[in-house]
C-alpha cells in the first residue's frame, strides 16, 4: 500500500470530515438580518440532511459574529444607526454566496473520489469567481460605507470582518480534504 493509499480517508472518515465541515460552515455566512429568504442552504444533494443543521450555525454564529462585530466597532449612536443596516445588507450578500461556497464545498466532498478532470476544472474555476465575488462585494461596501462613515471607521470593519472571515476560512482548510 503506498503512502498516498494509507493516507486517504475511508468513506466512514469522509462522512465524519463532511459532518465537521459543514459544521464549520456556519461561520462563513451567518448574516444576523436575512434580507434574502430564509430558504435552506444549497447543498450536494447527498448532503441534504445537514441543510437544517447548516440554517440553524447560520442564525447562531451570525448573531455571535454580530455581537464580536459590535464589541470591536466602538460606535456612536449616530454611527451605529448608519453602520447596522449596511451591516445587515453586506452579512446578506455574503450569505447568498456563501450559498455558493457550500454548494461548491458539498460537491466537492460528494464527487472526491470520481472528480474527472472537467468537473476539478470547474470547481477551480468556481472557487476563484467565488473570491472574486467576494473581493467585489467588499469593494462595493468600502465605498458604500465611506460616503456615509469614517474611513477609520470602514477600515476598523473591514479589518475586524477579514479576521473573522480568516478565522473560519482556516478552520475550513483543516477540515476539508484533499484531491487526490
Amino acid at each position: 500500500m503506498s503512502i498516498v493509499q494509507c493516507s486517504r480517508p475511508t468513506a466512514k472518515i469522509v462522512s465524519l470530515m463532511t459532518l465537521i465541515s459543514a459544521a464549520a460552515l456556519g461561520p462563513l455566512f451567518g448574516p444576523t438580518v436575512s434580507l434574502a429568504d430564509d430558504a435552506a442552504p444549497i447543498v450536494n444533494e447527498k448532503f441534504a440532511d445537514l441543510a437544517p443543521g447548516i440554517k440553524l450555525l447560520r442564525a447562531e454564529v451570525g448573531q455571535n459574529r454580530r455581537d464580536v462585530v459590535a464589541a470591536y466597532m466602538l460606535l456612536t449612536k449616530s454611527e451605529g444607526e448608519i453602520f447596522w443596516p449596511l451591516y445587515d445588507q453586506y452579512r446578506a450578500e455574503q450569505h447568498e454566496l456563501g450559498d455558493r461556497r457550500v454548494r461548491l464545498i458539498t460537491d466537492f466532498i460528494a464527487n472526491r473520489d470520481t472528480m474527472s478532470q472537467e468537473q476539478a476544472a470547474t470547481l477551480t474555476k468556481d472557487a476563484l469567481a467565488i473570491e472574486k465575488k467576494k473581493t467585489s462585494i467588499k469593494e462595493d461596501y468600502v465605498s458604500k460605507m465611506s460616503k456615509v462613515l469614517s474611513a477609520r471607521t470602514v477600515a476598523r470593519f473591514f479589518q475586524i470582518d477579514n479576521k473573522l472571515d480568516t478565522v473560519v476560512d482556516v478552520q475550513l482548510a483543516a477540515r476539508i480534504p484533499l484531491i487526490y
